[in-house]
């Protein structure tokens, strides 16, 4: 279950990149993000990649090959959300304003636009990434021009009874007396954006659903993990779920690799190469 939500010591030195900051985008909300540039790069927009849960922009870093190769599709742009890696913590949420998809998606909005990154973007996410970034695709759909989903969360998915649910109940309950200061500062960053999601989880699929699919003159391309096949982390089957990500676009699809969850890490030059063909 943990290689779903979390990825831990990753560590990694990042060059090259440019305006390395923390960016307020509201009040008493700030988010670190990474922008590399690359002027000379056929596509001319911007590749934002989203994080998976509990996890940094680490994860698409540590791989040199796939960073490296990355960086020469396009210029790259790298966040991490509220209470992850150099972010400061969202310490509004409560029971009352979990972490949904919604949520995520305005954050997003408003850090591209402080940082004036415009489109057209292509969309990487991972795992529950994919929920976040598939309601920022919905509400900026004319400005997405392909999206790339690794081992992603189906659009609509249960947990197993007796796993993440049965893990966080402590955190959980404790989110719902104690405020996000507490909270944060008894289980760490990782941990509490879980327990945060999984407040909002109904809340994020009801808002993905009514949201429909990514119009159809977007591709959509999927790489799937074997490992995720065999540790069966949803009710569920992984890959055939993950198919509720896509569209009628003849250039959408779905391929299965040989990999564990971290498919960027394992199989960096299949993901890379998946990147390219939507940059064409």
């Amino acid at each position: 279950m943990k290689k779903l939500l979390l990825l831990l010591n990753l560590i990694v030195v990042s060059s090259f990149a440019t305006d390395n900051n923390i960016t307020t985008i509201e009040n008493g909300i700030s988010l670190y993000s990474e922008y590399y540039p690359n002027d000379s790069a056929k596509f001319k927009g911007t590749i934002i990649f989203e994080n998976g849960s509990g996890t940094t922009a680490d994860e698409w870093t540590q791989n040199k090959k796939f960073f490296d190769c990355a960086k020469k599709v396009g210029s790259i742009f790298l966040y991490d959300r509220n209470g992850l890696g150099n972010s400061p913590a969202d310490l509004s949420l409560s029971e009352e304003k979990p972490l949904t998809a919604s949520y995520a998606s305005s954050k997003l909005a408003k850090l591209l636009k402080q940082k004036d990154l415009k489109p057209p973007y292509i969309i990487v996410a991972h795992s529950y990434g994919s929920i976040y970034a598939g309601k920022f695709i919905a509400d900026n759909e004319s400005q997405v021009d392909g999206v790339l989903l690794v081992d992603p969360v189906p659009k609509n998915f249960h947990f197993l009874a007796d796993g993440i649910m049965k893990d966080y109940e402590s955190a959980i309950q404790y989110a719902i007396t104690e405020s996000a200061v507490d909270v944060y500062k008894k289980f760490g960053g990782a941990r509490s954006e879980v327990t945060y999601q999984l407040l909002g989880f109904e809340q994020s699929k009801a808002e993905i659903a009514k949201s429909g699919i990514i119009k159809n003159n977007t591709p959509v391309i999927i790489i799937s993990s074997t490992s995720m096949e065999k540790d069966k982390p949803l009710k569920e089957d992984w890959y055939t779920s993950q198919k509720q990500w896509l569209n009628d676009n003849p250039r959408s699809k779905i391929i299965a690799v040989n990999s564990s969850h971290f498919i960027q890490i394992d199989q960096p030059l299949v993901v890379c190469e998946q990147l390219k063909l939507l940059t064409k």
